[in-house]
């Protein structure tokens, strides 16, 4: 991955060291050690120089204590600057390089595997816990490069290497977490190297902003008993909402992931057979692979990194083969299965990342470049795909003429599909599928094939409905040389198919609307539904359908159902399932055909539940959809913060009618409705605007949940970052001999202002002060001292004062002095108001420029 810098958008990772003689320093005893140890190699001998004491003052924020320990080793662009520390909130705690390992002098090559093995054998050792979090930090461009320092770098198999050494030499148990803080590093061959050195792998897809990780927001959160899957969790989202909600600006969309080690190889399998079925029908499907490719989620300027899971969907969308289907889905499926959290968030107008889901892939058009043969993935047939990807394979069959039609084999309906046709060139096998509207494969023929005819095969469908028909030829290496598809082919089997559908339970809101939901609560009123379609091709006769429940049964006589209807049957009188319990709807369904295609769907069992009144419980979570900025105009103002907000249940329970209430400012307005929460998990938008006189930084609005039946039923959070603008105002008055300079900052921050005089000749007048801090709002009065005129007459001073934060920002005030007046009158008295503001787009580069904890 790389990090965006402020100079150039090349990133990448660094890993080194040198293995001479190591200092081994075990620290206390092993029952005393904290519960994480996080070690962060901090490879910023390059253009992320200034960040590297950013990210150790976030750490330091946060501090060692006696459940996790904080280390790193850093290295910056000057020569004889690498230094190792344990950070705590007090301080640095310095070791010197050399009683690290006696060869290490004060400038090391961080792209040396060596620096990162001897680094992780001493830090493990000296600063030991129960669980380690490896952090990798600087620039990153995927699979080719990390840790850059000079000419050097790491690559992925140094740094497993490296692992391996360390581990062999400390006994070490595999890392919790092995992560970067770097661009470009969330790939599927990267986590696949690692796996055997950490039960998790974190890294993102696209480039990481300037300000990488925030730690001060992270690292507080290793607390006693944290699970893998809430590590996860933080490390993700802490980083994504850092971003999305404003407290960092970025330049960049971000995304980012953590996946578990142990279920990557059920990935690498599933690549293995979608890379084995790509091959096999590269000669047919050439140009559809390559828009599959283009079609996909790409990352900044690196375009042969696409999202695997993107791409596995236009594939299976472009090439209409089953097996291709079949094997992208199982490549999502264990793709969903090994990604235990992923995030990320689109900068408006920035590159999507809309289709992230967690891990890139390489796919050059050119075969892969020199370096890709060392990783692991070369054992898996994606490298031999991606090798041959640029050879143009020529066909050397083709099919003349297809005949399918349906006909009746002897049992008095069209039972089977006939199908004849003619093929020249040289095949060797032929493959025939149906597969119905639902995607699954019903009938499939294989035979082999000789002589350019193909004559007399069957296959049997199992419905009446709309098949398509795929015929396939292969020649004696496994290569798709022809494929000839049918859709929309129907085939009609004479008989009925009643299916029996899922029921519903419909509650009637306040408006008249019905709803369905899965559980109820006891004084609930609804009804039951439930469907009988035929998808059959000719009417079912007297249809009667029994439903039993544990209180009472129910029949219902539904008479006739022709072809492609549907008629319901409801459950009205629901006055005896109303106790709270479990209840069970056993479907079955009676008719006077004598056969029918497929009985299997004559019946359903459906379970719900009936709970007493109650608390309900939620988790409430919130992503912020975009940004506060300062919005010009007749007035200023701050515009609306949009946050998707996620009730999720915490446990079985039935629907409700949730109202949100807010821990926020008096003057803030809130747009935030009641939630008809009908499912697990329901997400709404509530929209919130600040007053313009709040002052900059970071808000945490409370969100309370309260239940249909008034009790608490969760809490939750909202961050708003409101940014910095910036304004002054100033006044001035005479009093006897002296003025009074009343400087106000109209700005919401933190800034300093210089005052300055501009005196009309023959008029002396002293600032005792001319610079000075104010906070947002504050304001602050100035008594002028040595007042001395050459005649007794008015004359103009002139008071102007300025803003450092933004230099634009100024105002100023002329006030008419005279010498020896008796007494002030108020006529003489001039107050001038003057604010700035800087205009919009300057307002905006300022306060993403500054960073708010």
């Amino acid at each position: 991955m790389f990090r965006a810098s402020k100079v150039m958008l090349t990133c990448m990772l660094v890993i080194v060291m040198g293995h001479t003689s190591i200092v081994k320093n075990v620290a206390g005893d092993e029952e005393n050690i904290p519960e994480w140890g996080v070690y962060v190699y901090m490879a910023g001998d390059n253009t992320l120089t200034d960040e590297v004491e950013d990210d150790l003052n976030e750490m330091r924020l946060v501090g060692s204590n006696e459940n996790r320990v904080i280390v790193a080793l850093t290295d910056q662009i000057n020569g004889d600057d690498s230094h190792a520390y344990q950070i705590k909130k007090s301080g640095f705690e310095e070791t010197q390089l050399n009683q690290i390992n006696d060869t290490w002098q004060n400038e090391l090559d961080m792209g040396n595997k060596n620096t990162l093995r001897d680094f992780m054998i001493w830090a493990s050792n000296e600063y030991p816990a129960e669980k380690k979090i490896l952090v990798i930090w600087n620039h990153g461009s995927g699979w080719e490069k990390v840790a850059e320092d000079k000419d050097s770098h790491l690559t992925v198999p140094e740094i497993r290497e490296a692992m391996e050494e360390y581990r062999q030499e400390t006994g070490d148990p595999k890392l919790t977490l092995l992560a970067f803080d770097a661009c470009l590093m969330g790939m599927f061959e990267i986590a696949y190297e690692l796996k055997d050195e950490a039960e998790m792998i974190h890294g993102s897809e696209a480039y990481e902003p300037l300000e990488g990780w925030t730690y001060n927001h992270l690292l507080y959160k290793l607390k006693p008993g944290l699970t893998n899957e809430k590590l996860a969790e933080h490390v993700v989202t802490d980083y994504v909402e850092s971003y999305r909600n404003g407290s960092v600006y970025t330049g960049y969309s971000v995304t980012s992931a953590v996946v578990e080690t142990s279920k990557l190889n059920e990935i690498w399998n599933e690549l293995d057979n979608l890379s084995s079925e790509l091959i096999s029908v590269k000669k047919v499907y050439q140009n559809q692979t390559r828009d599959a490719r283009e079609q996909t989620q790409r990352y900044d300027q690196n375009p042969n990194y696409r999202d695997l899971y993107d791409l596995s969907t236009n594939i299976k969308n472009n090439i209409p083969i089953y097996e291709i289907g079949q094997s992208a889905n199982k490549v999502q499926l264990a793709i969903s299965e090994a990604v235990i959290v992923e995030d990320h968030w689109q900068k408006p107008e920035k590159l999507p990342v809309d289709r992230a889901h967690g891990l890139t892939i390489y796919f050059p058009i050119e075969g892969p470049e020199q370096g890709y043969e060392n990783l692991r993935i070369k054992d898996n047939k994606w490298y031999q795909f991606i090798e041959n990807y640029p050879k143009n394979l020529e066909r050397s069959a083709s099919l003349e003429t297809i005949n399918a039609t349906s006909i009746d084999t002897g049992t008095g309906y069209n039972d089977s599909v006939h199908v004849n046709g003619t093929y020249s060139g040289n095949a060797s096998n032929i493959q025939i599928k149906l597969v119905n509207n639902g995607g699954d494969l019903t009938s499939v023929f294989e035979g082999n094939l000789s002589g350019g005819i193909i004559q007399n095969l069957y296959l049997q469908p199992t419905k009446s409905g709309k098949y398509t028909l795929s015929v396939e030829l292969y020649n004696n290496e496994g290569y798709l040389e022809d494929h000839y598809i049918e859709e929309n082919l129907f085939i009609d089997l004479r008989l009925p198919d009643l299916s029996v559908k899922k029921p519903s339970i419909l509650i009637n809101d306040n408006q008249g609307i019905n709803h369905e939901v899965d559980n109820l609560q006891n004084n609930d009123i609804f009804v039951i539904t439930g469907d009988i379609e035929n998808i059959g091709t000719i009417p079912a006769n007297n249809v009667s359908v029994f439903v039993k429940t544990e209180l009472r049964n129910y029949t219902f006589n539904l008479h006739t159902i022709n072809q492609n209807q549907t008629k319901t049957w409801s459950i009205n009188d629901t006055s005896e399932i109303k106790i709270t319990g479990n209840y069970t709807l056993d479907i079955q369904i009676d008719f006077s055909n004598e056969y029918e295609i497929d009985s299997t769907n004559n019946q359903r069992i459906y379970s719900f539940q009936v709970f007493e009144e109650q608390a309900h419980d939620y988790l409430i979570t919130s992503k912020n959809k975009n940004i506060i900025e300062l919005q010009t105009g007749d007035t200023y103002e701050f515009s609306w913060l949009e946050s998707y907000v996620t009730f999720t249940n915490n446990k079985l329970q039935s629907w409700d009618l949730i109202i949100i209430d807010t821990d926020m400012p008096e003057d803030w307005d809130i747009v935030a409705e009641e939630i008809l929460h009908l499912s697990d998990s329901t997400e709404i938008t509530i929209r919130i605007k600040p007053s313009i006189s709040t002052l900059a930084g970071e808000y945490k609005i409370g969100l309370k949940a309260t239940d249909r039946n008034g009790l608490p039923a969760g809490y939750g959070e909202i961050t708003v970052n409101i940014p910095q603008y910036y304004g002054v105002k100033i006044s001035a008055k005479q009093i006897d001999n002296y003025a009074e300079i009343t400087i106000e900052n109209s700005g919401n921050g933190n800034d300093y202002f210089v005052l300055s005089k501009v005196l009309e000749d023959g008029l002396m007048i002293y600032l005792p002060e001319t610079r000075f801090e104010l906070q947002g709002f504050e304001s602050k009065t100035i008594k002028t001292i040595g007042l001395e005129t050459e005649k007794i007459k008015p004359y103009n001073a002139q008071f102007i004062v300025k803003s450092e934060g933004n230099q634009n920002i100024s105002a100023s005030v002329t006030l008419p002095i005279v010498k020896n007046i008796s007494e002030s009158t108020e006529s003489n008295n001039i107050q001038a108001w003057i604010i700035g503001f800087l205009g919009l787009s300057g307002i905006s580069y300022l306060i993403y420029q500054r960073r708010i904890s």
